[in-house]
């Protein structure tokens, strides 16, 4: 379903790093988790991973990488106020809503995106499973802290950052008895399938959401 929208902001997270924030004309509703493929006004189309919840459908919030070819610059041009138009929501990367065990996250990059869309609205219906989010930020730039960190602090979720191995090492008796959920580039999946190995967890249970090839 194609659905028109406008950008009403653009904010810089990171080095090559932003969020779009739209505004849609016509109803739009997804799931925490879930992506879209966002028509320049160019008419060059990207998939772009939702990072706000569903609670709040009148601002949605697309975490983006910049990378090379026609894509970038399309990012590089865009403007607050341009026209675009949003194919979707799409994508299986869905908490399942059948298993009341607590959820461990492992996020790598950008990966963080779907996974602040899925912890928010888990907030936000006051979901009583317990939150791990494991990040491997890149670079050290660890987006969204401004969200993550606070909730940390308040003891709603536990948030670490660091090398995947070495948090999914330290904490692999609570792995082990959770679900387990990891987006990112294909590399760190690969990685995160390893470290869940070396602990003797199921590898082959985690939920996964790509990024594809590292940019």
């Amino acid at each position: 379903m194609r659905t028109s929208a406008i950008v009403t902001e653009i904010q810089p997270l990171a080095p090559s790093v932003l969020q779009i924030t739209v505004s849609f004309n016509d109803d739009f509703s997804f799931q925490p988790g879930q992506w879209v493929n966002f028509r320049f006004p160019e008419g060059v189309s990207r998939a772009y991973t939702i990072a706000s919840a569903p609670e709040r459908p009148e601002a949605v919030q697309l975490c983006v990488r910049i990378g090379a070819g026609k894509g970038g610059e399309a990012l590089r041009k865009l403007e607050a106020g341009a026209e675009v138009s949003v194919d979707g929501p799409y994508g299986d990367f869905l908490l399942p809503d059948d298993d009341d065990r607590g959820v461990v996250f492992l996020a790598g990059d950008v990966g963080i995106a779907p996974i602040r869309s899925i912890v928010l609205h888990m907030l936000a219906v006051k979901d009583p499973r317990t939150i791990h989010v494991l990040y491997e930020p890149d670079q050290r730039q660890i987006l969204y802290a401004g969200d993550f960190d606070p909730l940390a602090r308040a003891g709603q979720i536990v948030h670490e950052s660091g090398p995947i191995e070495i948090l999914v090492e330290r904490n692999r008796a609570t792995i082990k008895s959770s679900i387990v959920m990891a987006a990112g580039f294909d590399p760190f999946l690969d990685r995160a399938r390893k470290a869940l190995e070396g602990i003797q967890a199921d590898a082959t249970a985690m939920i996964s959401e790509t990024f594809g090839p590292q940019p």
